[in-house]
Order: C-alpha cells, then structure tokens, then sequence
C-alpha cells in the first residue's frame, strides 16, 4: 500500500498491510536524527524512519512577525520565547482589554496573509502520502495568549461577551484561511488536523458546561467546513481530555492526537474499550516518562503493548505522546521507530 492508501484505511477502521508511523519533534531532534542516519533533509529522515503522513502548509506573506521591541512573534502578534508560534508567550497584547472596542481595535491578522499557491504546491508533492492540511486553529490558546491564562480565566466568568469577541475574531481567522486551502487544492487533503488544548495533567482545562458555551460552536464550525470537503477531523489537545470526547465526536472528530497517556484518565486500554471502532488515535508513545527515562527495551515494549491494545479496534497511528524533545535520548527515539516498523505488521 501507499503510505495514503494505509491511513485511509486506517481510519476508515478497514485492515491495512501495518500500522501507520508518524513523527513529531523540535528542530534540535529532527537536526540530531538527520546527523544519526546521515540524511541531509527532514523529508529524508521521514523517509528513513517509514512516516506516511505530510504536511500542507501555505506561505506566510503578510508583515515580518516582530513587534516595536524587535521580539520574535505568532501571526497573532505575541511575542514568544521561541521562533514562530511554538515558543512560550513572553507577553500578553490584550492584557489590558476592557470593552469590544479594544479587541475591534487590535490589529488581527486576516487571510490575505498567506500564499495558498504555496500549498497547493505541497499538496500535489506529497500526493502519495497521508496529507494534512488547513489552518492549526488554535483559536481558543491564542486567546488565552493574548489575554494571559489567569485573567483570560476569570473573564470567561466576569467579562464572558469580550471573550466571546476575542473567540470570533481568532476562529474567524483559522477558518477562512482553512477555506482557501482546501479550495486552492480540491480533493488533495485527506484530513484535516486541528489543535487547541483543552487539558491539563490533571482533568479538563474548565468545566464541559463551560467549554460548550464557549468553545463548542467554533469546533463545530470549524469541523463543518472540513467535512463538507470530505475530509477526516484530526484534533490535537494535550492533557486529560476524556470528558471531551463525547462532544467532539459529535461535533464530527474523526482522530484524537496526541493520547498523553500519564494526564488522568487517559489510559490507553480504556481509551480504546470505550472508543475503539468509533474514534481512531493518533500517538501514545510516552514522552513524559518512558522516552526520557526508560531504556530502549522499554520504549519497544511499549511500542509493542500499544500495537496490541489497539489492534481489535482499528484506527491507530504510532507516534509520541507529545512533540520530541532535546531531552529524550537518540537512541529510545531510535527504538521506537524501529519497533514501530518491527511489531506493526497487519498481514
């Protein structure tokens, strides 16, 4: 099979000749494991390491991402610790927002900011892999960027109509900026990845009360628009997100990734019991203990023991729990990938 023909099949829940392999890391990983095989490319380590999924991006066109200071920052202008949208919030922009008027006035990035041309492009290189594509839509953190978590929290009690101003405006951008990438490359998607976090290591970021007054009606917004071009909903949350599911998987989610498995309530086999055959996963391979501290016997087992679990079921995609990061050793990453093409055998 083609990598594309393995995750549809995959997450249609039909047999596929192994279990697909995907990959995520910092750009430190991914330079050190180019060094390990010497390969010059992260298109060449996907190769090596048998990943059947790609990304579709556009290009960013629009003004420098910097503020007055010099700061590097996300479209969205908030300066981070880190290049790109990646890093941490080193400053909240809207910290001081008071009315409508102040988050009207804010200068909100719009669509015309990206070269879909550019996308269109990957799209058609990638057409033998699993192709993932439109906007991240982290529509909810940039707003608890912007604002800053503790006053963004309160003002969900204290001040719920500039939140839900803050939440349009946010949304709006993903979802428009998803609409022309799927509309300059017709049929050349196949799902379509989405990411907002909403747990923490310990339960639910805020009530599913809450979460539905707020956050549901751009997820089903947004998830329509995807599915009215047939393409499979990937959302990413980190943390406990179990009390999610149901809602989500009405709302039309197709693939949960990541599984971090030590956040409450996560465990993979009864993740599986009460979803499998119904919502497939994406990840699982833990980062938080089993990569960093474990041994290379220890990431194959697990490697192997989560191939098992959800082998019954269907729908699952071998991948880490969480990015990649500097602190995992090169050889459990090592490990992992091999086992991954060692135990993942279907037929």
């Amino acid at each position: 099979m083609t990598s594309k023909e393995r995750v549809r099949r995959t997450y249609n829940f039909e047999r596929a000749d192994r279990v697909p392999i995907d990959f995520c890391a910092c750009q430190e990983v991914y330079d050190r494991l180019c060094s390990y095989y010497s390969v010059p490319t992260g298109l060449d380590l996907m190769e090596t390491l048998h990943v059947d999924f790609r990304w579709a991006r556009p290009k960013w066109i629009g003004p420098e991402m910097k503020d007055r200071q010099g700061r590097p920052t996300d479209y969205f202008w908030i300066p981070r610790a880190g290049a790109g949208d990646f890093g941490y919030a080193v400053e909240h922009p809207l910290a001081h927002v008071a009315s409508i008027a102040d988050v009207e006035s804010y200068p909100w990035p719009t669509a015309d900011m990206w070269d879909y041309d550019a996308y269109a492009d990957q799209c058609e290189q990638f057409a033998e892999y699993a192709v993932l594509g439109g906007g991240w839509c982290w529509f909810f953190d940039a707003a608890c960027d912007l604002v800053g978590m503790e006053k963004w929290m309160m003002m969900l009690i204290e001040n719920p109509n500039i939140c839900h101003a803050i939440l349009r405006k946010t949304s709006d951008f993903f979802y428009e900026s998803t609409r022309r990438m799927l509309e300059c490359a017709p049929g050349r998607t196949d799902i379509f990845f989405t990411g907002d976090d909403y747990g923490t290591q310990r339960g639910p970021m805020m009530s599913l009360g809450m979460w539905r007054r707020f956050v549901r009606p751009h997820v089903e917004h947004i998830y329509g628009l995807a599915r009215r071009h047939g393409l499979k909903v990937m959302q990413h949350s980190c943390g406990s997100v179990c009390a999610f599911l149901p809602d989500l998987i009405e709302c039309g989610l197709n693939i949960l990734e990541p599984v971090q498995v030590r956040a409450r309530g996560m465990d993979p086999r009864e993740l599986a019991g009460q979803f499998g055959g119904r919502l497939a996963f994406h990840g699982s391979i833990d980062t938080q203990q089993t990569l960093p501290f474990g041994t290379p016997e220890d990431v194959r087992r697990e490697v192997r023991e989560r191939i098992e679990t959800f082998k019954p079921y269907g729908g699952f995609t071998i991948a880490p729990s969480q990015h990649l990061m500097p602190e995992i050793p090169t050889e459990n990453i090592v490990a992992m990938y091999e086992a991954a093409w060692e135990y993942g055998r279907l037929e």
